[in-house]
């Protein structure tokens, strides 16, 4: 009996102590967030990013919508005089326009892989100036950890912690 009550106080005494461990942490512990989608739409450098994208994807539609419109017609055609043609014209018509559609596929898959690289080139160096404005005001604000709200992973924040305009402000204005 003896035992196990001091087994129960060891326990108590134990859980005390890291209780006490965990709330002297947790007192020092200070989080804010950002919502990093006001950044980037706020941010000069990112808004003409994006339109410069806008823009080559526009041009790239444009084009692969002639493409398509151009097989669409020759589908067309086709089918209108496959009736009338010979085997041998009817397979030069079907391989071009095979050749025509793989053209179309591969035009397709070249420029949404330029869009790709383009858009990582223009918003990498946005990033990384996004990232450092961050970490200079978590710094200024004895910030521990700061979340940002645009991905869903803040599940509770006080408005007090959001620091979302300070580094807006800090990217326009420049470092000190």
């Amino acid at each position: 009996m003896i035992r196990t009550l001091a087994l129960a106080l060891s326990i108590v005494a134990l859980v005390a102590v890291v209780g006490a461990g965990t709330a002297a942490e947790a007192q020092s512990f200070k989080a804010g967030f950002v919502n990093s989608e006001t950044i980037i739409k706020e941010l000069p450098d990112a808004q003409k990013a994006s339109a410069d994208i806008e823009e080559m994807g526009l041009k790239i539609r444009d084009t692969l919508q002639m493409m398509q419109k151009e097989f669409e017609t020759r589908i067309a055609d086709y089918q209108k005089q496959e009736a009338l043609m010979s085997a041998e014209a009817k397979k030069k018509e079907e391989e071009s326009l095979n050749a025509l559609r793989m053209r179309f596929l591969q035009y397709q898959e070249t420029k949404t892989a330029e869009v790709q690289q383009m858009r990582e080139s223009f918003l990498r160096p946005i990033r990384e100036k996004v990232q450092k404005a961050i970490a200079d005001v978590a710094k200024e604000e004895k910030l521990t950890m700061v979340l940002d709200k645009a991905v869903g992973v803040v599940l509770y924040s006080e408005d007090s912690a959001d620091i979302t305009f300070k580094v807006l402000d800090r990217m326009k204005r420049g470092s000190k």
